[in-house]
């Protein structure tokens, strides 16, 4: 997770707090230009709520579920996959649809409808 943290910034170069987030929730890796982290319980997403002021976040709003840090600079289609990938994760992973509501830095919210990504669709790659 650290090489991917200098790959991606293109420097040797962190805080403190980047490694406290190293050590929490689900890191994956879908696109060269953003990153997830995903909270596996609650007690991993009451820590990553100290960290959205910081990051634009998602969480699903029509079922329990992780909240989810994006890291990088996502476009609309990188969003759309973000809320895709945060269904899956949440209590909502077997329905047809999942309501996902991002939350920006400015903390403008933008609601997703989206289908849950199929568990074996997720190459292996992209767990950190």
């Amino acid at each position: 997770k650290l090489a991917d943290l200098w790959q991606a910034r293109g420097e040797r170069r962190y805080e403190i707090d980047d490694i406290m987030l190293l050590k929490v929730g689900r890191h994956i890796r879908p696109r060269p230009h953003f990153k997830l982290m995903i909270g596996r319980d609650d007690g991993e997403n009451n820590f990553l709520k100290g960290y959205r002021k910081r990051y634009q976040h998602m969480h699903a709003s029509s079922h329990r579920g992780p909240l989810v840090l994006i890291d990088g600079d996502p476009n609309e289609d990188d969003l759309q996959l973000a809320a895709r990938l945060t269904a899956r994760f949440g209590k909502g992973r077997m329905d047809d649809e999942v309501t996902v509501t991002l939350h920006d830095l400015s903390d403008q919210t933008t609601e997703y409808k989206v289908a849950p990504f199929p568990p074996d669709d997720i190459p292996q790659e992209w767990y950190l």
